[in-house]
């Protein structure tokens, strides 16, 4: 009987490793320009992460992460995210979501001087991006 390939997943955000050595049957990463699935003798790659989920099966579950942004390395079976943040879709606070969301909107519409816009814009981003992996795990 021959033993089923398998992927060590690696997570890393500049906080801390939300993962480490695990050993999955397939990734799916929110590349840039879209999703990329990463299967077992998967060619050496870099990519650059978007928003998005970050998918993992193990042992025919699914597990999911809100990815905000970074970079992934595939070498030899071994993939590495190197991620600005992420959060476990479970733990993802929808309400708490929702009042980034709404504070971000408040500062926008004030045309403050002292607002960064740029900023503001990337928090709702990323709070719809937490809100989209929740509700889609959920």
């Amino acid at each position: 009987m021959t033993e089923t390939k398998k992927l060590t997943l690696n997570l890393i955000t500049p906080e801390k490793q939300l993962l480490d050595g695990v050993q999955v049957d397939m990734v799916v990463l929110p590349a840039l320009m879209g999703e990329m699935g990463i299967l077992p003798k998967h060619v050496k790659t870099i990519v650059q992460l978007g928003l998005g989920s970050l998918r993992y099966k193990k042992d025919g579950k699914e597990e999911e992460f809100a990815v905000m942004g970074g970079f992934a390395e595939v070498l030899n079976d071994v993939v590495n995210v190197f991620a600005e943040g992420a959060d476990l879709a479970e733990e993802i606070d929808e309400e708490a979501e929702k009042q980034k969301i709404k504070a971000a909107k408040e500062s926008l519409s004030r045309k403050d001087a002292d607002i960064d816009f740029e900023l503001a814009e990337m928090e709702i981003k990323q709070a719809i991006a937490r809100m989209k992996v929740k509700k889609r795990k959920f």
